[in-house]
Order: C-alpha cells, then structure tokens, then sequence
C-alpha cells in the first residue's frame, strides 16, 4: 500500500493526564491581557519598517525557547518534523495577523485599528459551533453582541467619529479587518489540531522571521533601532510575540474557548485605557459607557467559566 501523506493526527500523542479546561482557561486569559500592550508598545517604534519589525520580534519567541530545549536536551531537528498543512496555518496565521496589525496600526487611529482587530471572536464562535456541533448559549451571544457595542462606542465616540472611512485610510480599516479573519482562522485550526505542541509556535515564528526577512530586503531600508527601538522590539517580540502566541494556543486546546474568545473583548477597553495613559488619547462618557458593556458582555460571555458544569467540560 502506498504511503499517505502526514495529517496533524499523526504526530504523536503525549499520554499524560490532558490539563483541566479552567487551568487553559486562566492561561489562556494571559494572551487577553497582553495583547493589550500591543499597540500601545508599537507606537514608540516608528520609522522602523513592518516587515522588518516582524522578523526581528518574531524571531524573538524562538530564541526564547531554543535555551530551553537544550537544557533538557530535547532532539530540536526532530520538532521540524511537521505535517505540510500544519506549517503553512502555524505560520501564516500569526504572520499574517501582524502584518495587517502593523500596518493598520500606521493607518488608521489605534483604538480604531483595535477594534476592528479583535472582532475575530464573533466569528470563531460561529465557527466552533458550525463546524464542532457545539451550542451557542443566550449568554454567549449577549456577551459576545455587548463586548463588540462596547468596542464601537470607542470609535463612534472619539472626536473625529467615523470620518476616517472618509478619507484614503479605508485601506487601514480594510487591513485591520483582513488580520481579524486571519487571526479567526488560525485560532480555529490550532483549537481543532490538539496534537500540535504549543512549542512548536516558535518554529513557526522562525519560519514567519525568515519569510518577513526575504519581503523586507528587496522592499525596505533597513532602519537601525536606537535604544528606545530596541526596547520596543524587545518587548514586543517577548510579550507580544512570545507570552501571547504560546498561552493562547494553549487556552485554544485545552481552555474553554468560548470563554477565551468572550474575555477578548477586554483588549480593546485596555488598549484604549493605555493609551490614555500615556497621552495618546482622552478619558470621555464614550470610554466609560465601553468600559460598562464590554467589561459585562466579557463576563456574562464567560459565564461558563464560572459554573461547575462549564468547568467540568473540556470542550470549550
């Protein structure tokens, strides 16, 4: 019989205890809080190109990990070995989310880039229930229609409104949307490919390096960072990159992703809140009212989180 090709069930299985849906859940709820810091980081950077951004900070996650796995002595070559499919998803999912975020981030206002970013949620619900035969509760569609209210009342509420779709940077809100179906579609498929280890972000992040590295030569000037550039890089790439990427593929296979996806409404309130911060933007009636329904819809579209049943299934 001929050989058939690798599938992502063919990797092989760790025959440990799986961890409990709350623990995923709360570790998965780090990516929520620091992807918050995002944007706000990445405005302390400017002049240095997207692409090679991106493969300086992506390539952050793996220098984190290689130490690691020379201290135990883990065989590195072995973990390349990986279905085609499973490469292609693992990298460009996060690729292709940055580089729509970095460059709608330089196109349009932050929180509106922000908002639009972090709509993915609505569809990777519809997409759990559609295609795992999972049901939506009344709480996860009121959470998840308060959290995205919320998150408009932050656009429509700053001075200038809407009128940016007015203007030439209709392409900033067309980039931000693209890196929202992006980010859906990634996080969907890790939460369906369980077998994947979670370390296994960093190769994909190598790989995401090298493919920004061979766009940015021919395109770019390469810009030298001064120090506040490289504390930007830094930071990003270990937060941003590195946290973010490994605890929510984690929360993707073993949290309640529907509690995941419902707590993500939280990022865009926090984006804003730091941005305030540091003088990017200003506390208004708009931000309290979004802290009200997006801070409630997170809770109420996380209910599950919070009662024995929901705890009790695995199944997010």
């Amino acid at each position: 019989m001929a050989d058939r090709a690798a599938t992502p069930a063919d990797l092989p299985r760790t025959p440990t205890q799986l961890p409990s849906p709350l623990k995923g859940t709360l570790v998965g709820t780090i990516a929520v809080i620091v992807w918050a810091t995002g944007g706000p980081v990445i405005t302390f950077a400017p002049g240095i190109p997207p692409f090679q951004l991106i493969a300086m900070t992506f390539v952050a996650f793996f220098l984190a990990l290689l130490p690691v796995w020379l201290v135990r002595g883990e065989n590195i070559a072995a973990k390349f070995r990986m279905p085609a499919r499973v490469w292609i998803v693992g990298t460009l999912g996060p690729w292709g989310y940055t580089v729509f975020f970095f460059h709608s981030y330089q196109l349009i206002p932050p929180v509106h880039a922000s908002l639009i970013l972090m709509s993915w949620p609505i569809v990777l619900l519809l997409a759990n229930a559609a295609f795992k035969g999972r049901r939506i509760r009344w709480w996860h569609g009121a959470g998840a229609a308060a959290g995205f209210l919320g998150a408009a009342v932050l656009v429509v509420g700053r001075n200038d409104g809407i009128a940016g779709f007015s203007d030439g940077s209709i392409w900033g809100y067309l980039m931000a949307a693209a890196g929202a179906l992006t980010f859906c579609a990634y996080s969907f498929a890790r939460s369906s490919w369980p077998q994947v280890p979670t370390d296994a972000g960093a190769l994909f992040c190598l790989a995401g390096a090298g493919l920004a590295l061979v766009i940015h030569l021919p395109l770019e000037t390469t810009v030298m960072p001064d120090a506040t550039g490289w504390a930007v890089v830094a930071c990003f790439g270990l937060l941003s990159v590195t946290v973010s990427l490994y605890t929510w593929d984690y929360g993707m296979k073993y949290g309640q992703v529907r509690a995941l996806v419902s707590l993500t409404y939280l990022t865009p309130l926090m984006t804003a809140f730091i941005l305030i911060a540091i003088g990017a933007d200003q506390l208004s009636t708009a931000v309290a009212t979004a802290c009200f329904l997006i801070v409630g819809g997170a809770f109420l579209g996380s209910k599950d989180m919070f009662t024995r049943a929901g705890r009790a299934g695995a199944d997010g």
